[in-house]
């Protein structure tokens, strides 16, 4: 798609307090699809489907096979009347990519679903530490390039009590050479490069793991649960003390704590 075609497919069909990608960041991700060609392609983050049906539009245009897109729940934030990924049919017209959404699930099931991606994009909980307990679950699903698109660089700067620090404390974590900062939107979406080893993928989430959580609320203890699953089944025993320290530091209602 040109730029032309991605700006007036956003113009049809974006509505103010919509969020989504931007159209400019939408040809950012149509450019690693171009470069990398991935045959499958996973979604963190379903939301309206906008960025959704842009996705296998551009994976129809370049020889890709199957998308999948996944989120939490199954009603659309922006207007509660429709179901997350409600533009994605009305967006991508083709017929030579499989797309499936799954409602109900999230980067904690994707082990269960037993599929691997060669890229994803993950626009989700962009509170600390999601975005890389995201992240980690995805890696052992990973084949390909290996690339991870993350968005919402720049939204802690836009709150005044920060929440949504998570995709800049991951882009923060990751050596220059396995990361690029686009300048779409002002700089507000990048990818991560995960063909690094375990060891330096575990060492980058340790990191991560020990800035201060931005939670609104704890994280519910079914979910801690889970992660440590994935950490111990995947990762080694250090990565999953350190996420266990954490969760006893950071994990709680009232982390504005006074103090020195």
């Amino acid at each position: 798609m040109t730029p032309a075609d991605i700006q007036e497919t956003f113009n049809r069909h974006w509505k103010p307090g919509w969020g989504s990608v931007s159209a400019d960041e939408a040809d950012f991700i149509q450019s690693l699809i171009v470069q990398h060609r991935p045959r499958s392609f996973l979604e963190i983050g379903m939301a309206s489907g906008l960025s959704g049906g842009l996705i296998a539009s551009f994976m129809e245009e370049n020889g890709g096979e199957r998308f999948l897109t996944i989120d939490h729940d199954n009603t659309f934030f922006g207007d509660k009347t429709k179901e997350n990924g409600f533009l994605i049919g009305d967006i991508y017209l083709g017929s030579q990519v499989s797309v499936e959404k799954r409602p109900f699930t999230t980067a904690l099931d994707l082990q269960s679903l037993g599929q691997a991606f060669d890229m994803a994009f993950i626009d989700a909980n962009h509170q600390h530490p999601w975005p890389i307990i995201d992240t980690l679950c995805l890696y052992p699903s990973l084949t390909g390039p290996k690339i991870v698109i993350h968005h919402d660089l720049r939204l802690f700067r836009k709150q005044d009590l920060v929440f949504g620090i998570g995709p800049k404390y991951l882009f923060d974590q990751f050596p220059d050479s396995h990361k690029k900062r686009s300048i779409a939107n002002d700089g507000n979406i990048f990818f991560i490069d995960l063909s690094l080893g375990k060891d330096m993928i575990e060492n980058i989430a340790a990191d991560a793991f020990n800035l201060p959580w931005s939670l609104r609320t704890p994280m519910q203890s079914k979910y801690v649960d889970a992660f440590r699953g994935i950490l111990l089944n995947y990762y080694s025993s250090y990565l999953s003390d350190v996420f266990d320290d954490c969760v006893k530091k950071f994990n709680m209602m009232d982390r504005f704590r006074s103090g020195l």
